[in-house]
């Protein structure tokens, strides 16, 4: 028995391709309301996304916009308002901040030296009396106390009329007062390292000549070299003078 042609059939021409059925359900909806739609619309939502923008990610105008967090001098005022009346113990946060930031940059100008200086003096007391209480390794006069006779000096020199401003040692004061757990487990080197950073009365100012006085004091080194090679002419003309006297 002979085979049935490939096509279906003798005479039989290729079957038809079934044409797709007419697209009337929301899929076909969809897609003509794709076409549609403008530019910019569905389906286009990255042209209309501005250039390096990242979706989630905050504008870099945003950012720049934003306010920095800084130490504020309000509290530190606030601090100074208080004066010598008992303070909790630990400082508040933007006290703290404020020392770690004269710390890290060595700037003090934000900071009224008046009440930095409070500010600092009452540091130096928190931080003495909990090393002293951890390590009580320094020598004291019979009958005397540890705050009387180490911790006093401190926070007097720092609270002296006569300093005018902060020490040129003040960023190595506040470096000091910011990590002394982490570096000193002996309160006798600690004290030694701030005695070191405390008593120096010489501002900042004044380890920074003034034009004025640099210029005054090269005028005075000019006119001493001056003065020193008329000496020694004088001395060598006199001697030249002796020896054509004393000659034939």
């Amino acid at each position: 028995m002979a085979e049935p042609p490939p096509n279906g059939g003798e005479g039989q021409g290729p079957r038809p391709t079934p044409a797709a059925p007419a697209a009337n359900g929301p899929a076909a909806a969809a897609g003509h309301a794709a076409e549609a739609a403008p530019y910019g619309a569905a389906g286009n939502d990255a042209a209309a996304t501005p250039t390096g923008a990242v979706d989630g990610a905050p504008n870099q105008n945003d950012a720049e916009s934003a306010p920095v967090d800084a130490p504020s001098a309000h509290a530190l005022l606030e601090f100074a308002k208080v004066g010598a009346e008992p303070l909790a113990e630990p400082l508040a946060e933007d006290l703290e901040g404020i020392i770690k930031a004269v710390a890290r940059t060595g700037s003090t100008e934000a900071y009224p030296w008046d009440a930095l200086r409070m500010l600092l003096a009452r540091k130096v007391e928190l931080v003495l009396a909990e090393l002293w209480r951890e390590a009580p390794d320094v020598r004291l006069p019979e009958g005397e106390a540890f705050e009387r006779a180490a911790v006093e000096p401190l926070t007097r020199s720092l609270l002296e009329p006569r300093r005018e401003g902060p020490p040129f040692t003040v960023q190595r004061l506040c470096e000091l007062l910011t990590v002394c757990r982490a570096t000193y487990r002996s309160t006798r080197k600690y004290l030694y390292a701030l005695q070191r950073a405390v008593l120096v009365t010489s501002t900042e100012q004044a380890t920074s000549p003034s034009p004025e006085a640099a210029a005054a004091a090269s005028a005075a080194a000019g006119a001493a070299i001056a003065a020193a090679i008329a000496s020694a002419q004088v001395t060598r003309k006199r001697k030249l003078d002796e020896a054509g006297e004393e000659g034939p």
